[in-house]
């Protein structure tokens, strides 16, 4: 238990994050944050190399968004041709924050490609980690967040022409 308590304290911020990020509702996120750890409870002792633990927390969390995003079916499968969902942030651009602008461009992307852009750019993860995480091959990973930060930075040109 003490274990568990341990590795609960020292990644619950990151796998919140992750999931608040990803489902952009803070109900949705704490509830895939604690599924993450029940799941990490009951099956830890499927994970082969102790080193890949955080990837593979990672993973499970990843899984259970996705799972919650079909089940209240806010996106639907991977449209390869398109990275937005229906938002828009031009209901933030008025106030001229930055942070602000940029969390709002990021948050309306559909989670297939937020996901990456999340785990490289906030969670300093490797190719090869996000590959593992969501179950993708490297050259994927790399094609998916070279077309999520092409497609952000478009979308950020109207607010910040410089």
């Amino acid at each position: 238990m003490d274990a568990f308590e341990e590795l609960y304290h020292r990644y619950k911020r990151h796998i919140y994050t992750f999931c608040l990020k990803l489902t952009g509702d803070r109900f949705l996120a704490e509830d895939a944050t604690h599924d993450t750890f029940l799941k990490m409870h009951h099956s830890i002792a499927t994970l082969s190399d102790v080193r890949l633990f955080s990837s593979w927390l990672f993973t499970i969390a990843r899984n259970g968004v996705f799972k919650t995003l079909r089940r209240h079916q806010r996106n639907g499968s991977l449209d390869e041709e398109s990275i937005w969902t229906d938002e828009t942030p031009l209901t933030i651009a008025a106030d001229g924050e930055t942070a602000t602008i940029i969390t709002s461009c990021i948050d309306s992307m559909k989670p297939e490609y937020k996901e990456v852009l999340l785990l490289r750019e906030y969670e300093q993860r490797s190719y090869e980690e996000i590959a593992v995480i969501t179950g993708n091959t490297e050259s994927s990973v790399k094609s998916r967040l070279f077309k999520a930060r092409k497609a952000l930075a478009e979308k950020l040109k109207p607010y910040f022409k410089d």
